[in-house]
């Protein structure tokens, strides 16, 4: 009899938890991407550039990856990723790899100094990704963007990935 109540009672408790929301689930990253990289293969300002990011989701991440903010570095001037959406392509980086569009949407903050991509279909766990922009270098300078990963999934907590890099050489080509 006394064991039947408390069963009862936890029941009850554990009842009140999961409908009032506050054993609501969160999705995370069990291992988190930690592999990203930038490729610019035209280093001098002003050329038309083809910049790619990679990242590779870890196999035993515990979730997809839906999205990526790039949170641009104090700079004078701010990148250019063009104003087309990217062109997505999985597998390993190649400097002539081309990607298919509508898998990927970019969008910019109204400051310029953050941009987000959102892929759909999320990338699974064990792929890399590689986003491919087209615009023009901007002034000599290095650039840097903080990164941040956010997985598929209810109230999802976002992890932080390493710094990406860039360096951008004047043209002395005075002719």
């Amino acid at each position: 009899m006394a064991m039947t109540r408390l069963s009862f009672a936890l029941f009850s408790g554990l009842s009140a938890l999961i409908f009032s929301g506050m054993a609501s689930a969160q999705t995370f990253f069990r291992s988190p991407p930690t592999e990203a990289s930038i490729h610019n293969p035209s280093a001098t300002e002003g050329q038309r550039n083809r910049t790619t990011i990679s990242i590779h989701v870890p196999a035993n991440a515990g979730a997809e990856l839906e999205r990526v903010v790039l949170s641009q570095q104090t700079n004078l001037d701010q990148w250019t990723w063009g104003r087309r959406n990217p062109m997505v392509y999985l597998g390993d980086y190649g400097l002539r790899r081309r990607g298919e569009p509508g898998l990927a949407e970019a969008t910019i903050s109204e400051s310029g100094d953050e941009l987000s991509i959102r892929f759909n279909p999320a990338i699974e766990p064990g792929q890399q990704v590689n986003i491919v922009f087209r615009s023009f270098n901007p002034d000599a300078d290095i650039y840097q963007w903080s990164t941040t990963f956010i997985p598929e999934g209810n109230d999802p907590i976002a992890s932080d990935g390493p710094t990406l890099r860039v360096s951008i050489y004047r043209n002395n080509d005075y002719r």
